[in-house]
């Protein structure tokens, strides 16, 4: 019985975790510098955005995703 309430809560817990970050999950972000300016790149989906340094995006800006 311990072991089915364990695998139901654990199974809760990875349902929750995977909705909080469902516009990214998908999204690999490579950062390039340039001076002061960081571009960064999704290598999964091809959007391009502009940034903070050292922070990737946290969502998804694919062209046509209405996010």
């Amino acid at each position: 019985m311990i072991f089915a309430v364990g695998f139901v809560v654990a199974f809760i817990i990875l349902l929750v975790f995977n909705m909080r970050h469902r516009d990214q999950r998908a999204c690999r972000w490579r950062e390039r510098r340039q001076g002061e300016i960081t571009h960064w790149t999704c290598i999964q989906c091809g959007a391009e955005v502009d940034g903070v340094p050292g922070k990737s995006p946290d969502r998804c800006f694919a062209p046509g995703k209405d996010a």
